[in-house]
């Protein structure tokens, strides 16, 4: 069995491993965080914008990104809500984490909930061009019916927080 780098660029890379006849791609990339932020009024914050790969409807997603390689991923979901937005997230809660691609990435996403206040300015990379949003839950439901959140990784995010809430309320009423 071989195993060779086919691309690189700063975000990820494509490995081709070849065992036999058989041949299969791979993409290597950090694990990334993603939080489910709330405000006072619990409406969740967001991110608005167009991507590239979607189309050139604005859709809407959590504030999500890879994990620098010295960061542990609590940080990196205060930092990138920081950075996507300009929000403050404190008061962090593991939900669980998932593996974005497992057909073709090892990759994972975890996942956290945390309170958000305003805070600066978001400090954008090239090519992000995000509005952050508060949604209530009732509007984040049509959103989703919509179609307008197309995300996976907000999909799946909002599936561990569902089950949590649900496992919460079923503990309370025991």
């Amino acid at each position: 069995m071989t195993k060779r780098t086919v691309h690189e660029n700063p975000w990820f890379s494509i490995s081709l491993t070849e065992a036999g006849e058989q041949r299969w791609y791979r993409v290597e990339r950090a694990d990334s965080a993603l939080l489910i932020g709330t405000g006072d009024q619990g409406r969740f914050l967001m991110i608005h914008g167009v991507r590239d790969t979607t189309g050139t409807e604005p859709l809407y997603e959590f504030p999500c990104g890879g994990i620098d390689p010295s960061e542990d991923p609590a940080s990196a979901a205060v930092r990138e809500t920081r950075e996507e937005t300009g929000w403050e997230a404190t008061d962090l809660t593991p939900l669980g984490s998932f593996v974005e691609a497992p057909g073709i990435s090892p990759s994972r996403c975890f996942v956290f909930a945390g309170r958000v206040s305003p805070g600066g300015e978001a400090s954008l990379e090239p090519g992000e061009e995000w509005t952050p949003v508060t949604v209530s839950t009732e509007r984040l439901k049509a959103l989703i019916a919509e179609g307008r959140v197309q995300d996976a990784g907000t999909l799946a995010a909002l599936a561990l927080h569902s089950a949590r809430e649900s496992a919460d309320s079923w503990r309370t009423r025991r």
